[in-house]
């Protein structure tokens, strides 16, 4: 009987840590297809992508810090911020940056909502994001890098791709900028580096930290030979699909 016993936990044990890692683990594609790294040929680059925002405060300091560096970077932005900060989001793309698709609200428990419920997060944080920056995102990543198997299906109905990262700074958290810096410092060539410059609408967050570790998280990736990259070169994969003002156009043509 004891020997059953333990197999039985052993296998339970098995089937639990095996569902953590689909849905938790960044790299796992058992919902469906992701990126999680880049390609590490060619000139030795990063990614640099900031999740959250955008926020009055820190994003335009984020990119104050990105500018002095000659660095390009990626935001995952919030719907509702980037509807109630729209500057902030047009300041992103005049100065060359990716927007991308953070969902409309990064609800704490949306992980086990159903298809059409991440359907409308996407397209409605798509359309907001191309009101504001003229152009409609390709790239999704999920909220808290939780997937699963409705998410990965809106996804696919939505025309984007999931997008995780190969290391994150968890400062989402509570830590210091020497905690962030040592977390993502040992970057290698086509490495996909998770920040934030936001705070999810429902749980303001300090990115004092975040702010701090920046700078000296690029010296030390410059000192150590890596650039950072517009994410799109690594990946081979273009970060929006067509501007509505260019359908509308090319719709005009062949209907006149």
């Amino acid at each position: 009987m004891i020997p059953e016993l333990i197999t039985g936990a052993a296998a339970s044990a098995a089937l639990s840590g095996l569902t953590a890692w689909a849905v938790f683990g960044p790299r796992s594609r058992f919902f469906g297809p992701l990126v999680w790294r880049g390609d590490a040929a060619g000139p030795p680059r990063v990614a640099l992508t900031f999740d959250d925002g955008p926020h009055p405060e820190s994003t335009p300091r984020v990119l104050d810090l990105l500018a002095r560096h000659g660095a390009r970077a990626t935001f995952f932005a919030i719907g509702q911020n980037a509807e109630r900060w729209p500057g902030v989001v047009r300041r992103i793309v005049e100065e060359g940056h990716t927007v991308g698709n953070h969902s409309w609200s990064h609800a704490a428990w949306a992980g086990f909502r159903m298809t059409a419920y991440w359907e409308g997060e996407i397209r409605r944080t798509s359309r907001a994001l191309e009101e504001v920056a003229g152009t409609a995102t390709a790239w999704f990543r999920p909220p808290f890098a939780v997937k699963q198997w409705h998410m990965h299906r809106a996804v696919r109905r939505t025309g984007h791709t999931m997008i995780t990262f190969t290391r994150r700074g968890m400062d989402g958290l509570r830590t210091t900028p020497e905690k962030i810096v040592a977390r993502l410092a040992g970057a290698r060539a086509g490495d996909i580096l998770a920040l934030h410059d936001g705070a999810v609408p429902w749980n303001p967050h300090d990115n004092g930290p975040t702010l701090e570790a920046l700078p000296r998280l690029l010296e030390a990736l410059h000192e150590r030979g890596l650039a950072v990259a517009p994410m799109e070169e690594l990946i081979g994969r273009a970060p929006y699909v067509r501007a509505r003002a260019e359908a509308r156009k090319e719709l005009s043509r062949e209907t006149a």
